[in-house]
C-alpha cells in the first residue's frame, strides 16, 4: 500500500507533467513588427501612423517607463477549422500581474483586452487574417520593501524581450479538466487529514492521475468522469456563504505615475468587458469616478462598453468618492467633496446613486466619517486594511461603526483578508474560519481579481467560482454585487456589534509624515479653495459677475481632463474651481498624499498643486478686488472665519497694525487706542526673555525653551526643555515610507544644540528671534515670534533636509497632568490615552491629527498648533510633532530638499477646547487678508453664529449654480442652541444633506440646535 504522502506527490506532479501540455497542443508562427515611442505614451492613431520594423521572437524592447508598439499578423492554418484558436503573446511578464510589463491589444482601432501574466491568450476568429497591435508598457518593478534601491538604469537600455508570439489551438476540454483538478486538489488539502471527504477526494484524484498519458489527450474524458461525482457533492444548510464580486484594485498612483494608471484602467476595463461577453453571470465592481472619467475622455469605446454593462447589471459602480482617498490627512470638507463629486459623477453618467464607501486599502479611518457618509446618502462601509494590524486583532467583521457624533454605519471587513482574492480554496476556508460573527451570521464578501496594479479577475478565477458554488467541504461561493451582498448581510444579522470611535490602523504610521511637502500643500490648497469659494459666493450676492473669465492655469496634463457637470458649462469661475477641487481630490489618493509612491508621482503632484494654487489665488483675489473700492493708503482686513478676531497684521509696506475684525466680514485698518500690552524683550543669562502681559517665555541661545509661564496665574507650562529637536533612527522592518517602528520612538539623539540666535525684529506689536540650527548634513532656520495680544508663540521653521533613514521630531515636555490628550480630526476631535496601559494604548505610539492637539487639566492646558504637520506622539506630558521622515523606498529621494511650516505653542486657561484652541488653530491656518482700498462701511459681519465653537466649514455657490450654500460645524463636542445670522442678501435658507439636496423636514438655517460635532448644511 502506498503512503498518503506518495499519493499526494503524484497528484501534485500531474498538473505540470500531463495536463499543462494539453492546453495549447498546436502552434503556428505570427509575424511581428515593432515601433517604439520616443518618450511619453502616444495615442493609437499616432502610433500606427509610424513605420514598424520587422522583428523576431527574442527581440529586446522597452526603455524604462517607455512604450513599444507591436504589430502581429498571420494566417490561421486551414486544418484548424472548427477549433478554438488564440494568439499567445509574452512580453517577459513578471510573476505578479500588474507589476511590470503589461500590454493592451488593439483591433480595428479599438482597445479590446489586456495581455499580461495571467491572460496571454488573445481570442482570434477563424476565417479571418490575424492582424492586431499590442501597446506594450515597459514598466519596471519598483522595490518598496527592505532592502531597497537599485543601480541606476541606463535610459537607453532596452530591458525586456518578446518571449512568445504565435497562434495556438486552445483545448477547452483540457482547460476544464485543469480547473476541476485544481479545485478538488486544493479542497482536499484544506480538509482534515483523517476526514472522509479528504480521503475520497484523494482516491478520486489518484484514480484520475492513473489514467493520464504523456503526449495524448485521449484519457481526458475518462479522467474527467472520475472527478464529476466529487464535484457534484453538495454542502449542508449551515455552510458559510461567500459573495464573490469581480474587482481590480487599481492604485491611482503608486509604483507607477498617473499617466500609467490611465493605461492600467484601459487594460483592466477592456478585459472585464471582454469576459462579460463570455460569462453572462460575471459581475465586476469598480470604484473611483476619476478613472471612469479618464475612460470617457481618452478611451470612449471602453466607456460606452461600461455604460452598457451597467445597464445590464454586470458592471457595478461602487465607492461614492472621487478616488479612494487617505482618511488621515484630508480635511473634513475634502471628504465631503470626495462624496459630492464622486456620487454626482455616477448619478450623471450611469443614473446610479451609490450607497457604499469602498476603501479596502486606506491607512486608518477618521471617526468623523460615519456622519459625513450618512449625510451624503451612504450607509454602508467596507475596508479590509484593519486586518493588517501589527499588535491587536480587530474583533469584528460585520458590525456597526459609530462615529464621534453617534452616527452608526453598517460595516463589513471581508474575513478573506484580501481585496485581491484568487479564489483559492485556502482563501475560502480562511474566510469561514476567521469570520468573527459566525454565531450571528453566515455571509461574507470576497473581492476577487488581480489588484493594486490592476488586472482584475482571470478566466480561471471565474471558472473556480462556478465549481465552488456548492462543493462539499468548502464554503458556498456565488457571483454577486456589493449592493446585493450588503442587502443580504444587513437582513441576516439582527443585533450587530458596535465599534465606537476611530478605526486606527496599527501599521503605516509613517504615512502621516512621509513626503511632507505634499501634505503641507494639500492643507494650503484646501484653505485657499475655501477662501476662494467664500469670496466667490459673497461677490455673487454683493457684486454679481464672473470672477474668472479665462482659465488662469491653462496648461494641462493627460490626467487633468474636464470632469465638471453640465451645470458648470456657463460659468467660467465654477469650471475653474471645479477643476481645482478635482485635482486636489485626485492627489488625496491613498498612495499619493500619504507619501508612499515613487518619485515620479511627486513630480506630478507638485505640478498639480501649482495649478490648484494659481486657480484659488486668482479667484480669491478677483473677489476681493470686486468688493474693494481703490483708495491709496487705506487698508481693509478680511476675516473668513466664523468668530471675531483681534490680531496683529502686517500691511503691504511692512508696517504692523492691530485690528479687530468681525466674524465672516471685514474691518478698516485704523489706529486705535485699544491696543494690547506691548511685547517686551530683554537679554538674560544664556538667552532672552519675552513677555506680552499674557505669557512670559525664556529662550536659550540655541532656540530651545526654558520656561513658559502664564502671567495671570503664575503657572509654568514646561516640565523640561521645549522646542528640542529629536533625530530618530528610522529603519522600519518592512516598508520604509509607510512605517515608523515603536523601537524608533526612544531611539533618538538630541540635535541642534550649540546654535546661536539673534534678534531680527523688535517692535511693540511683534518681536522675532532667529536661530540657525544644524544636524547631520541638514540645516534649520527657525524664527520664534511673539505678538501682542495673544498667548500663541509661533515657530516659523525652515529646514533643508538631507537625511536618510532618520525622522525628525520637535519635543515640548509639558507640566500638564492628564491621562488623555485631545486631537483634532476632521469635523471634530477625539481623545486618545497618553499612557501605554493596554496593548491597544501601546499600539497608538504615533498618531495623526489635523490642526491641533491639546493636553489639559481641569482649569488650564497647552496646545500645539500647526499649518501642515500631521504626525505626532504624546507620552505622559511629553508632546512631539513629527516634522520629517527620510524614507528610502519607494522614493529613495523622498523629502530631500527645503521645507517650511509654522507650529505654535498655545498655553490657555480652561480645559481643552474651552481655552480657544479651535479658534487659535484656525487663525494660524487662515490669516486675516489685508488689502489696499476701502469698503462702503468701516466694518461688517456677513455671517455669524452667536455661540463659540460653531465654525463655518464652507460658504460657496451651490453645485448646481442655483444659490449659495453654508456648511456649519459644532466643533467643541457639546449640544448647543445657536442663532445663525446674516447680513448678505440671502432670501431664505433650507437645510440640505451634504449633497445639497433639500431636506423638507430640516431647519431654516437661523435658530437651530446642534448636537456634538453636528455638521449642518443650508442653501438659499
Amino acid at each position: 500500500m502506498e503512503t498518503r504522502a506518495k499519493i499526494e506527490t503524484r497528484i501534485e506532479m500531474a498538473e505540470a507533467r500531463f495536463i499543462m501540455p494539453l492546453l495549447y497542443p498546436e502552434r503556428a508562427p505570427l509575424s511581428a513588427a515593432m515601433w517604439e515611442a520616443a518618450g511619453e505614451p502616444v495615442t493609437y492613431d499616432v502610433a500606427v501612423a509610424n513605420e514598424f520594423a520587422p522583428v523576431e521572437k527574442g527581440v529586446l524592447w522597452g526603455k524604462e517607463w517607455g512604450t513599444a508598439w507591436f504589430r502581429f499578423s498571420g494566417e490561421i492554418p486551414a486544418a484548424w477549422k472548427g477549433k478554438t484558436v488564440v494568439a499567445l503573446v509574452d512580453l517577459s511578464f513578471e510573476d505578479e500581474e500588474g507589476f511590470g510589463r503589461e500590454g493592451l491589444v488593439w483591433k480595428d482601432g479599438k482597445p479590446v483586452i489586456a495581455v499580461s501574466r495571467y491572460r496571454s491568450a488573445i481570442p482570434v476568429e477563424f476565417g479571418k487574417s490575424v492582424d492586431f497591435y499590442v501597446e506594450a508598457a515597459a514598466n519596471p518593478v519598483v522595490e518598496w520593501h527592505w532592502p531597497y534601491g537599485k543601480a541606476p538604469v541606463d535610459p537607453e537600455q532596452r530591458l525586456f524581450r518578446l518571449k512568445e508570439a504565435c497562434l495556438a489551438v486552445a483545448d477547452p476540454e483540457a482547460f476544464a479538466f485543469l480547473m476541476d483538478f485544481r479545485v478538488l486538489r486544493e479542497t482536499m488539502l484544506e480538509l482534515p487529514i483523517e476526514g472522509t471527504r479528504r480521503a475520497r477526494l484523494m482516491r478520486g484524484l489518484d484514480q484520475a492521475c492513473r489514467k493520464m498519458e504523456v503526449g495524448s489527450s485521449a484519457w481526458l474524458p475518462e479522467a474527467r468522469a472520475i472527478l464529476k461525482p466529487l464535484l457534484a457533492a453538495k454542502n449542508g444548510d449551515t455552510v458559510h456563504r461567500i459573495t464573490a464580486t469581480g474587482h481590480a484594485h487599481i492604485d491611482t498612483a503608486w509604483c507607477w505615475p498617473l499617466r500609467e494608471t490611465i493605461r492600467k484602467c484601459a487594460r483592466t476595463f477592456s478585459t472585464a468587458l471582454s469576459y462579460m461577453e463570455r460569462y453572462p453571470d460575471y459581475r465586476f465592481s469598480c470604484s473611483q469616478p476619476v478613472q471612469y472619467l479618464w475612460m470617457k475622455a481618452l478611451y470612449p469605446s471602453i466607456f460606452e462598453g461600461i455604460k452598457k454593462a451597467v445597464k445590464r447589471g454586470q458592471w457595478e459602480p461602487i465607492g461614492s468618492m472621487w478616488v479612494e482617498p487617505d482618511c488621515n490627512v484630508p480635511s473634513g470638507e475634502s471628504l465631503v467633496r470626495q462624496l459630492i463629486h464622486g456620487k454626482a459623477f455616477f448619478e450623471r453618467e450611469f443614473g446610479v446613486e451609490t450607497e457604499d464607501l469602498w476603501l479596502p486599502d486606506v491607512f486608518g479611518y477618521s471617526a468623523a466619517l460615519p456622519q459625513i457618509l450618512q449625510k451624503a446618502g451612504v450607509d454602508r462601509f467596507l475596508t479590509q486594511k484593519i486586518s493588517w494590524n501589527d499588535t491587536n486583532q480587530f474583533p469584528h467583521h460585520t458590525f456597526m461603526w459609530e462615529g464621534i457624533d453617534g452616527t452608526q454605519i453598517f460595516s463589513h471587513f471581508p474575513p478573506v483578508d484580501t481585496y485581491n482574492a484568487r479564489v483559492w480554496a485556502k482563501e475560502l476556508t480562511r474566510a469561514e474560519r476567521q469570520f468573527a460573527q459566525k454565531d450571528q451570521a453566515s455571509h461574507s464578501l470576497m473581492p476577487f481579481g488581480y489588484g493594486d496594479g490592476g488586472g482584475g479577475p482571470s478566466i480561471e478565477m471565474i471558472e473556480r467560482i462556478r465549481r465552488f458554488e456548492n462543493l462539499e467541504g468548502m464554503p458556498s461561493v456565488e457571483m454577486g454585487t456589493v449592493r446585493g451582498f450588503f442587502d443580504a448581510a444587513e437582513a441576516e444579522i439582527e443585533e450587530p456589534p458596535v465599534w465606537s470611535g476611530e478605526l486606527y490602523l496599527e501599521l503605516h504610521r509613517g504615512t502621516y509624515t512621509s513626503q511632507s511637502h505634499n501634505k503641507r500643500m494639500n492643507r494650503r490648497c484646501e484653505l485657499l479653495l475655501r477662501d476662494a469659494e467664500f469670496f466667490d459666493a459673497v461677490t455673487s450676492l454683493l457684486a454679481p459677475g464672473e470672477l474668472v473669465e479665462t482659465d488662469p492655469a491653462p496648461e494641462r496634463v493627460i490626467w487633468d481632463v474636464d470632469g465638471h457637470g453640465p451645470e458648470k458649462e456657463n460659468s467660467p469661475t465654477a469650471k475653474t474651481l471645479d477643476r481645482a477641487w478635482k485635482l486636489l481630490l485626485l492627489n488625496q489618493f491613498h498612495d499619493i498624499l500619504p507619501g508612499s509612491s515613487i518619485g515620479r508621482v511627486y513630480d506630478d503632484s507638485r505640478r498639480d498643486y501649482e495649478v490648484i494654487e494659481k486657480i484659488a489665488l486668482t479667484v480669491r483675489e478677483a473677489g476681493l478686488q470686486r468688493l474693494l473700492q481703490p483708495t491709496a493708503g487705506s487698508h481693509v482686513a478680511f476675516n473668513t472665519l466664523a468668530h471675531d478676531r483681534a490680531e496683529v497684521v502686517e500691511l503691504p509696506d511692512g508696517k504692523l497694525a492691530y485690528v479687530q475684525v468681525p466674524a465672516c466680514g471685514y474691518a478698516t485698518v485704523a489706529e486705535t487706542s485699544d491696543v494690547p500690552e506691548a511685547v517686551q524683550l530683554k537679554e538674560i543669562s544664556g538667552g532672552w526673555e519675552l513677555s506680552n502681559g499674557l505669557i512670559d517665555v525664556k529662550i536659550a541661545t540655541d532656540g530651545t525653551l526654558k520656561s513658559v509661564t502664564d502671567l495671570q496665574t503664575g503657572r509654568e507650562f514646561l516640565a523640561g526643555t521645549g522646542n528640542e529637536l529629536h533625530l530618530l533612527r528610522d529603519y522600519p522592518n518592512r516598508w520604509s515610507a509607510w512605517d515608523i517602528e515603536a523601537s524608533a520612538m526612544e531611539d533618538y539623539e538630541v540635535v541642534g544644540q550649540g546654535a546661536t540666535g539673534k534678534v531680527v525684529e523688535q517692535q511693540p506689536l511683534r518681536v522675532v528671534l532667529e536661530f540657525d540650527r544644524s544636524f547631520g548634513t541638514s540645516t534649520m532656520t527657525q524664527r520664534i515670534v511673539m505678538r501682542a495680544g495673544t498667548s500663541r508663540l509661533d515657530f516659523e521653521t525652515f529646514v533643508d533636509w538631507k537625511e536618510r533613514n532618520k525622522a525628525l521630531k520637535v519635543s515640548f515636555p509639558l507640566s500638564i497632568r492628564s491621562d488623555h490628550a485631545l486631537f483634532e480630526i476632521q469635523s471634530g476631535n477625539v481623545r486618545r490615552p497618553v499612557h501605554r496601559n493596554t496593548s491597544w494604548d501601546a499600539a497608538r505610539f504615533e498618531v495623526s491629527m489635523q490642526r491641533w492637539l491639546d493636553l489639559s487639566e481641569s482649569d488650564c492646558g497647552a496646545a500645539l498648533l500647526n499649518d501642515g504637520i500631521f504626525g505626532c506622539d504624546v507620552l505622559g506630558g511629553r508632546v512631539r510633532l513629527t516634522l520629517l521622515k527620510g524614507a528610502g523606498a519607494p522614493d529613495p529621494n523622498a523629502d530631500i530638499g527645503q521645507h517650511r511650516w509654522t507650529f505654535s505653542l498655545f498655553p490657555h486657561a480652561g480645559a481643552g477646547v474651552e481655552g480657544g484652541v479651535v479658534e487659535a488653530a484656525a487663525e494660524l491656518n487662515t490669516p486675516l487678508l489685508v488689502r489696499e482700498g476701502t469698503m462702503s462701511e468701516s466694518s461688517a459681519c456677513w455671517l455669524s453664529a452667536n455661540k463659540p465653537g460653531v465654525t463655518l466649514e464652507a460658504f460657496k455657490r451651490a453645485e448646481d449654480g442655483d444659490g449659495v450654500v453654508a456648511r456649519w460645524l459644532e466643533s467643541y463636542g457639546r449640544e448647543v442652541k445657536v442663532d445663525l445670522s446674516r447680513t448678505l442678501p440671502i432670501d431664505g435658507l433650507q437645510e440640505t444633506d451634504l449633497l445639497e439636496r433639500i431636506n423638507t423636514d430640516g431647519d431654516n438655517g437661523e435658530s437651530i440646535v446642534l448636537r456634538p460635532f453636528d455638521i449642518r448644511t443650508f442653501r438659499s
